[in-house]
Order: C-alpha cells, then sequence, then structure tokens
C-alpha cells in the first residue's frame, strides 16, 4: 500500500475502524524494529535459561511519530493465559457499555490501580448479568455460560481472537465459575501480545470508545515510576523498574504462578514513545526477569 494511502487510512481508523484489531494489522511492521525486538528476545532468553522461546511473547509498537507509526512482535500471536491483563479487556467494556455509577468507578480504579481481583469480579458480574453462586445445570448452566461469553462477543465483533468471561481469583474458583471454565479449561481467559498491544494502541490513540473514555482509561492506568504504595505497585519487578528518571509510564501488569506479565505505553526523555506487551510462561517466580528485559529493550531503542 502507498505511503500516502496508509498514512490516510490510519488517519480515519478512529472515524472508520474505532480501533479494532483490523486497524493494528494495517500499522505497518518495521523491519529495523524487528530485528532489535529479535536482539532483545535472545538476549532475554540468554540470560534466563528457564525461560524457553515457545513461552515468550513480545510485542512493540513505536508512535514517536504519529504519522508513521511502526510495530513489530515475537510470537506476537500466540495464546498464553493473560492473568491480570484481562482487566485491560474488561476496562474497555465497562466504557464501552457506559454505566458509571460510583461503585463502578470505585471498582475501576482498584481494579486496575492496585489489580484488586474482587473488584474484577464485582465488574464482570455487572458486565455480564452474572452472579458467582452453586453448580447449575442444563439451560440454567448454558445461560449463564453465554452471557459470560458478552465480552468475546464484543471483541470478536472488532476482529481480536480473545477469551475474557472468567473472573481473576486469589484463591478460586467455585460453584458455577468451576464448571464455566469447560472441559480441559477450553474457556480459560486467553489472549496473545498482539491483541493487547492492539487494545493499548486503540487508548492511546484516543480512540477507545471516545477520546473521553480513552483519556479516563490513560488516567487510571498512569504509574509513578516511584509509587507511594512500593509493595504494591506494578513497578517493581516488572518492565518499569527498568525506565529511566525523567519517563512517563501507562501499564498493566499481571502475574500468577505460572506466568508473568506486562502491558505498558512509556514515553522516554529523548521523546520515544513506545508501546510495549512482554508474556511470559515457566518463570514467573523471578522478579528480575521483565526489568532485565525492558533494560534490553532500551539499549536497542538507543541505538
Amino acid at each position: 500500500m502507498p505511503r500516502v494511502a496508509l498514512t490516510l487510512l490510519l488517519c480515519l481508523a478512529p472515524i472508520v475502524a474505532h480501533g479494532d484489531f483490523r486497524e493494528f494489522r494495517a500499522v505497518p511492521l518495521d523491519d529495523g524494529l524487528a530485528a532489535r525486538l529479535n536482539r532483545v528476545a535472545a538476549a532475554t532468553l540468554k540470560e534466563f535459561p528457564k525461560l524457553t522461546a515457545d513461552n515468550l511473547a513480545l510485542t512493540v509498537i513505536d508512535v514517536t511519530r504519529p504519522e508513521q507509526i511502526g510495530r513489530a512482535d515475537f510470537h506476537g500471536d500466540a495464546p498464553f493465559y493473560p492473568a491480570s491483563l484481562v482487566k485491560l479487556f474488561f476496562m474497555v467494556e465497562t466504557y464501552h457499555q457506559g454505566r458509571m455509577t460510583p461503585e463502578i468507578q470505585r471498582a475501576l480504579r482498584e481494579m486496575i490501580q492496585v489489580s484488586d481481583n474482587d473488584a474484577a469480579a464485582f465488574l464482570l458480574d455487572v458486565l455480564t448479568d452474572t452472579a458467582s453462586g452453586s453448580e447449575l445445570e442444563g439451560k440454567a448452566l448454558d445461560d449463564f455460560i453465554d452471557r459470560r461469553r458478552k465480552l468475546n462477543r464484543y471483541f470478536a465483533s472488532l476482529g481480536y481472537d480473545i477469551s475474557a468471561m472468567i473472573k481473576p481469583w486469589s484463591f478460586g474458583p467455585f460453584g458455577r465459575d468451576t464448571q464455566i471454565m469447560g472441559e480441559k479449561l477450553a474457556n480459560r481467559n486467553r489472549a496473545s501480545a498482539n491483541s493487547i498491544a492492539s487494545l493499548l494502541l486503540w487508548i492511546v490513540r484516543r480512540h477507545a470508545i471516545s477520546p473521553q473514555a480513552s483519556e479516563a482509561m490513560l488516567a487510571l492506568l498512569e504509574r509513578p515510576l516511584s509509587p507511594p504504595r512500593p509493595t504494591e505497585n506494578q513497578i517493581a519487578a516488572f518492565l518499569g523498574e527498568a525506565m529511566p528518571p525523567g519517563a512517563r509510564f501507562w501499564s498493566k501488569a499481571g502475574d500468577t504462578s505460572e506466568v508473568r506479565h506486562d502491558a505498558a505505553y512509556v514515553e522516554l526523555p529523548g521523546g520515544t514513545k513506545l508501546i510495549i506487551v512482554v508474556l511470559t510462561r515457566g518463570a514467573a517466580d523471578d522478579k528480575t526477569l521483565l526489568p532485565a528485559f525492558g533494560k534490553h529493550l532500551l539499549v536497542e531503542m538507543a541505538q
């Protein structure tokens, strides 16, 4: 596609596509950025031998110049359990439905800023008109599962291949929330680095639902690099730990005993602006992994 036509398409995307996944696919692949990202992946895998290549997925979008953004990925379409990164999809759907009561606003803050699972569970119930409880049978169970697929259907209509129908649990699930997981966890939450990066691109370009909604979501995601609550901040042990003084940082992290992820938008002091998504599996206990990746990436981007 000619550069002028592509630039016009991207400029019109907020009106025509409303930030769907096809907008992400329209962003040109950047060979130089891909070479850098491949070197970062190689350096990270060498430094952390416990992490294998098929358990690492990366997506970077360079949005420094709005008229000429570019992207690259490493296993960007590979499906991963997203852990708390699924809360990004919950957040967007909350603004899509537009029901902003004081309790919903409080839940949004707690879900994104401190990654509270109870807040996420409350919002998923509100968004899908469901409630946790004892086991169900027959049509009642079918109806419950169908309502919980509401977010999947919305994002599928925008070109996303994700699943966001299960509550993030600290100790569960129980009852019907166990049933909904399906045989061999077929309904487990699922996303890729590219799908999450696409969602952040939608927000950063100010056309997630509306410019006002995008601004509100960015306000929820912004994190000081020296947070007031150091024990629960999504900076230490994640990408934010690698950021230089003077950087501005917006992010949502997620980790379990199985995975360690981060999804971020960063504005570096020199003017570079990047969307970065890192998904890892099998090395979740290593809190140095994501900061090391961030340092490798910053070195490459400075060259």
